[in-house]
Parts: structure tokens; sequence; C-alpha cells
């Protein structure tokens, strides 16, 4: 049955699950936005675990689709396709691997132009800047966010811990399954899978309107809107790489999870934890070496990219 429904209406299925995983996502992000943008005023307080939980949109609708159209069993083969387990490693190392390297050659070409990489000993007090950072993104210190800081707080495997689960479950987790588990098989139907890839990344792109771009709105600062155009800069390359490393890794969910996780976390050590007053990498830098990534990864896996569509 889920072959069939697939088959039969790629498009109008993508379309729903966008809809609903921007649903589920808006449900969460909006009232708690508007009430810290004092437009509305309640009794109570939104939880700052809603717009956390607000994330797993993706994941949600892609849940409840494959449930409708599949049933148990559609289910079941759907979260088997998280982990298959005759991958090559060599996949796993690029999905872990490549974010990491990027970074390490950008922190090299600053060295060659005289920017040397600051001492080892700058990475005393990590998890206290690392805690700083997930409170202030959280816009809370109460409730899961307080709770996640002051473990971080606690010491350097406590906030590895925080950090490594925060990178696997927001992204990975609560992404993933939808945008490649989900829309990228039924958009890869009739399209090049580098086509379809650039389709998932426009989709996933603008799916970012979490809560800062509706606090913007919402206190009139229309600069908000450039939020989601921001994040599209870095979707469409990224999802370029996921796309080839999900078919080489024979459409399973993991090594993307992982590489989705590998780039938030060396991302936001870099502009952010290591060296918050002075960042080893500027966005632009980054964003640029991931374009030349894609490239690379076009010509490198043309045969997987660029196959007829079927």
């Amino acid at each position: 049955m889920l072959e069939t429904t697939v088959a039969a209406e790629p498009k109008a299925r993508v379309a729903l699950y966008y809809c609903l995983a921007l649903g589920i996502s808006w449900a969460g992000w909006i009232p708690y936005a508007a009430q810290h943008a004092s437009v509305v005023h309640w009794r109570w307080q939104i939880p700052d675990s809603v717009p956390l939980f607000a994330q797993y949109g993706p994941l949600l609708a892609a849940v409840i689709l494959t449930t409708v159209d599949g049933g148990a069993s559609g289910l079941r083969k759907f979260f088997a396709s998280f982990v298959k387990l005759h991958v090559r490693r060599r996949w796993y190392a690029v999905a872990l691997l490549l974010s990491p390297a990027i970074g390490a050659i950008l922190i090299g070409l600053h060295a060659l132009r005289g920017s040397p990489p600051p001492p080892l000993s700058s990475l005393a007090g990590w998890n206290i800047r690392f805690a700083e950072q997930l409170s202030a993104s959280l816009h809370s210190s109460t409730g899961i966010s307080s709770f996640l800081a002051q473990s971080a707080l606690k010491g350097g495997w406590q906030a590895g811990l925080v950090y490594a689960g925060l990178a696997i479950a927001n992204g990975g987790l609560s992404e993933e399954p939808g945008w490649r588990g989900y829309a990228l098989p039924r958009l890869c139907l009739g399209r090049r899978p580098l086509f379809a890839g650039l389709w998932v990344g426009l989709l996933w792109g603008l799916w970012h309107t979490g809560p800062d771009f509706w606090m913007a709105i919402f206190t009139g600062r229309w600069g908000g809107l450039f939020l989601p155009i921001g994040y599209l800069a870095g979707t469409l390359p990224l999802s370029v790489l996921f796309t080839w490393v999900f078919i080489r890794s024979e459409c399973s969910l993991l090594p993307v999870m992982l590489f989705h996780a590998s780039h938030n976390a060396t991302l936001l050590f870099l502009t952010a934890v290591w060296m918050p007053a002075k960042p080893l990498v500027s966005i632009p830098e980054w964003l640029a070496a991931f374009y030349v990534a894609a490239l690379l990864a076009i010509v490198v896996g043309r045969r997987s990219l660029l196959a007829r569509p079927r």
C-alpha cells in the first residue's frame, strides 16, 4: 500500500507533509514568540520546552503520514530505515568528519594569512560558555534549559554529553527522518536525485521560522524576514551533501542524522563556544566552504546524484 500511494501522488504527499511539518512547528513557535514579545498575555507561561519540541515537526509529520499511508507495517519499515547495518564505514566517516575537517581547513587558511589559532588552553571554561549559549538560545533560564545548562556547568564530560545529545536530538533526529526519510524519496520519483535534494533543501531552509523569526515579526523588526533566507543559503549545499550520503548509504538515515549533528555541533563550537568574542570561523566562510564541498560531491558522486530518474 505504501509503494502504491507514494508512486501515485508523490507531489501531493510532499506538499501535505510540508504543510503538516510547518503547522506542527508553528503551533509551538508562534504562541511562544507572541508571549515573549508581549503580544498576548496569558495567566500561565509557555514552557521553554515547547519551542524545543516544536522542532520535531518534520519527524512527527513523517510519522503521521507514514502511518496513514502504510499502517503499522509501513511505520516499522520507516523506523527500520534509521539503521541499516550493511552501510560501509566510509560513509559514517564522511558524515562525522567532513564538517570538522572543513573547520580545520578554514582555521589553517587563517593561519597562513597570519592569524594563528588560539592555544588549546583557551578551551578552558568552554562548558561555561556553552551553558550561556544554551540559555540564550532557549530564551529562558528555567525548565529544561535550566536543567541542561546546569548539567553543562558541572564539568567537561557532563557538558560533552549535553552537547552531543542536543546535536543528535535537535537536527539529526528531529528533522532528518522527515526531510531525507520521507520527502526526498518521493521527490526522487521522476527527478534526478540532485534536483530532488535541492527541492528538499528549499523546503528545509524556508521551514526555519523559529521563535526568533516570529518575535522579530511581532515586534516590527522586519529584518527577521531574512532569517529563513539565511538558513536557505546553508541548507541548499547541505542538502546536496546529505542526499549524496543518503543514497550511497543505501537510504539509511543514521549516517545523515550523524552528518546533521556533526555539522551543527562543529559550527556552534567554532562560532559561539570556543572563542565567542572572536569566532574562529565566520558564517560566510563556512557557507562558501560547504558550497565548494557540494560542488565536489556533485563531481565525485555524479553517478549517484545525476542518475536517471526512476
